[in-house]
């Protein structure tokens, strides 16, 4: 009977439900994904150690989401028993046992439970099929041994978002049981109304200015806090957010209703609707700003990421590649790219010793990266003998791993002539910009020289940093790994925030009813009523996605240090993200329409 009772409480609300669905398949899916690549070591350990390193990265982004959908279920349960109330008490009403009752809000919430994380897992399968056309791009390797269907994935997966339905289905349990049948059947008929003197709600604006500007601050000046930027920025921005929302729309919404502007349609409906909720909407619409926030951020900074590895690899050596021994081959690639700086050089090496010639060296200077005062601000600077030889590092990692224990020495010519071993050519050269010669480095890199040695053989074995080309490539896939994870992150995000304001909208939409109706019995026409419902809840929407933009502009600054220019074409992922919460808010309309305006709802 219970579960009848369950099935027959999800199909009668399904639309409702769809709401809370969508936003845990999502997550769930998006979960599975990462898990797929994090937990999959066959696949990391296959495709070099930079692709293990991303595991570590995925794995930091299972445990943000994991957080984050912990958070957005506590306000999915809410909207579950809200939406059930009137329905439990009328059980209670009827004779059936609270223990009865609390069974059936067990059943209802783990059948939910199960249904989203398998429909999740199913997704997540399927998302994951395209996940090697995306590893190509994002971080440039053919991705080898990566498994859609991967089963740690499917356990993991299970195991948590199970978890986290079974600890909320005893949550609501509890909650539920302890209401008495009265409260619960009136529930829809209960109005948030609050209101605070003058002085306090001053006093609360002033306090929530504060402490934005405080946050902002910190932001701006992250080398003054360091390692407690991120925490207290957070505390100050989000109690800001909470003193701002709950003083200033008040007064915002008061000042509103005594202009020219109430007196047009229903607007002074609509006004007193916010104003007699508003305070009860001030923590929903904190923590949508937030995750508006962080939702945003995810996206811009991982589009970010991309936009720098251009210039952080050209940060690393002041040289795209070094060639020993180049062959004609070779050669003609070399003819094809757009070189900035070149320099030939013949090399003698010894047992410990690698010499140059002095004057190639003063005819054509060796090179170094000099950095100002950012990762991004450098310039390049030729380098004195006895600089050089001091400090060859860079020059020496562009050698192939045989001679890195070698030292560097540059001698005079009658010197270098007296030494009895080979000569060997050295070309280094420099490309303007690697993204447009990529294709072409690559198949340099993998061309023999004339010993039948190819580039990337010669510096396999070599930690060191090879050449930007070499970073190029180390840095396309730990900062495609970054992007991959905001861009997976931002849609989680901007679902579960859509999808918990969408939450605290609809538990209050059972409780409009009645006025609605009372509305339509006054002669007021269904097109001015639609009007009311867009404008109430864009509002709802406007604001936290408002504050939240700020937050984002502000926010960005933290990745100055890792990212060439935070703001590059910030509009692509601000248009992207805006076209997607607007159609959040569009579905939350109809729904709402739905609810308030149904004909059959409204005669009951």
């Amino acid at each position: 009977m219970l579960r009848k009772l369950a099935v027959g409480g999800l199909k009668n609300r399904w639309k409702d439900y769809l709401i809370l669905l969508s936003g845990l398949i999502i997550s769930s899916a998006i979960f599975y994904l990462f898990e797929t690549l994090a937990t999959n070591s066959r696949f990391l350990q296959a495709n070099g150690e930079v692709v293990s390193f991303t595991g570590y990265i995925f794995n930091f982004g299972s445990i943000l989401l994991m957080l984050i959908t912990f958070v957005y279920l506590n306000y999915a349960n809410n909207f579950l028993l809200n939406m059930r109330k009137h329905d439990y008490g009328l059980f209670m009403m009827l004779g059936a046992k609270k223990k009865k009752i609390g069974q059936l809000v067990w059943v209802e919430t783990i059948l939910i439970g199960i249904l989203s994380t398998i429909i999740g897992i199913a997704l997540g399968i399927l998302a994951s099929s395209f996940v090697p056309r995306l590893l190509t791009k994002l971080l440039g390797i053919t991705p080898k041994y990566y498994e859609p269907f991967w089963g740690k994935a499917i356990l993991w997966t299970a195991l948590l978002y199970l978890g986290l339905f079974l600890l909320g289905a005893i949550l609501n349990t509890i909650v539920m049981v302890r209401k008495p049948a009265l409260k619960l059947l009136k529930s829809e008929q209960t109005v948030s109304k609050s209101f605070m003197p003058w002085y306090l709600q001053l006093l609360q604006a002033l306090v929530g200015i504060l402490l934005l500007v405080a946050g902002y601050w910190v932001i701006s000046n992250a080398n003054v806090l360091k390692q407690s930027t991120i925490p207290a920025s957070l505390i100050t921005l989000t109690l800001g957010s909470y003193f701002l929302f709950n003083a200033s729309i008040i007064v915002i919404i008061d000042f509103l209703r005594k202009s020219r502007l109430a007196k047009k349609r229903l607007n002074t409906f609509t006004l007193g609707q916010l104003k007699y909720r508003i305070f009860d909407y001030t923590r929903i619409l904190t923590v949508v700003s937030m995750l508006f926030a962080l939702a945003l951020g995810a996206i811009t900074t991982g589009i970010g990421f991309r936009n720098s590895i251009e210039n952080a690899a050209h940060a690393q050596s002041a040289y795209t590649m070094g060639i020993l021994e180049p062959s004609n081959q070779q050669k003609r690639l070399i003819a094809k790219l757009k070189v900035e700086k070149q320099g030939k050089y013949k090399l003698k090496a010894t047992e410990n010793v690698v010499y140059l010639n002095k004057k190639q060296v003063k005819d054509v200077p060796l090179q170094m990266v000099k950095f100002n005062n950012s990762l991004y601000n450098i310039k390049y600077v030729n380098q004195s003998i006895p600089a050089l030889e001091k400090n060859s590092n860079e020059i020496m990692s562009l050698l192939p791993t045989s001679y890195s224990k070698h030292r560097l020495k540059v001698v005079g010519q009658n010197a270098f002539v007296g030494i009895n071993t080979k000569n060997k050519a050295l070309f280094l050269f420099r490309v303007k910009n690697i993204t447009n010669d990529y294709a072409l480095l690559q198949k340099l890199e993998n061309t023999k020289n004339k010993d039948g040695v190819t580039v990337a053989e010669q510096l396999a074995a070599n930690t060191s940093v090879n050449g930007s080309f070499s970073s190029f490539k180390q840095l396309k896939t730990i900062f495609g790994g970054f992007e991959f994870i905001g861009i997976f992150l931002g849609v989680a995000f901007l679902a579960m925030l859509a999808s918990c304001l969408m939450f605290k909208i609809l538990s209050g939409a059972f409780a409009d009813v009645r006025r609605y109706q009372l509305l339509a019995k006054l002669g007021v026409r269904k097109r001015d009523l639609k009007w009311a419902i867009k404008k109430e809840i864009g509002i709802l929407f406007v604001l936290p996605g408002a504050l939240g933009v700020v937050h984002v502009m502000f926010g960005l600054k933290l990745f100055k240090a890792l990212l060439n220019d935070p703001y590059y074409a910030i509009w692509i992922p601000f248009t992207i993200f805006g076209l997607l919460y607007f159609g959040y808010y569009a579905g939350m309309v109809l729904m709402y329409e739905r609810i308030v305006l149904n004909k059959k709802r409204q005669s009951d």
